[in-house]
């Protein structure tokens, strides 16, 4: 039966931008030709490649429940989430707000990739 998560899916509208993204501000390893590629991020892949449809993306906000259905978000563990934000921002990072959630507790803050997928850093107690 299902075994893991594989990898996920991104249509961007410019492959070479997502990519130069994902690796330099996030550390992601992969490459990005003729249009798509893949970048991985331990187990994880995810294969970017740019839509060719003339429909405006859908942009998502960090409140769940106003979003339209579909996939809402990625979200990337970090053990130290004021840390990593911190090295996030100075990769020109720019986050939707503060870290939600007290000290000890979950903690997550968000941020958009180029394209205003919604992503995450989270900190699990």
């Amino acid at each position: 039966m299902l075994k893991r998560l594989d990898n996920i899916g991104i249509a961007v509208t410019d492959a070479r931008r997502a990519l130069e993204f994902y690796t330099s501000k996030l550390g992601f390893q992969g490459e990005v030709t003729d249009g798509e590629g893949a970048v991985s991020l331990g187990d994880i892949s995810l294969y970017i490649f740019e839509s060719k449809s003339p429909a405006p993306a859908t942009a998502r906000t960090d409140s769940y429940y106003e979003n339209p259905v579909g996939l809402d978000h990625l979200a990337f563990e970090v053990d130290d989430i004021d840390a990593a934000a911190a090295e996030l921002e100075t990769r020109g990072i720019a986050f939707l707000g503060p870290a939600v959630g007290a000290p000890g507790e979950f903690r997550f803050r968000g941020f958009h990739d180029p394209d205003g997928n919604m992503l995450y850093i989270i900190q699990k107690p």
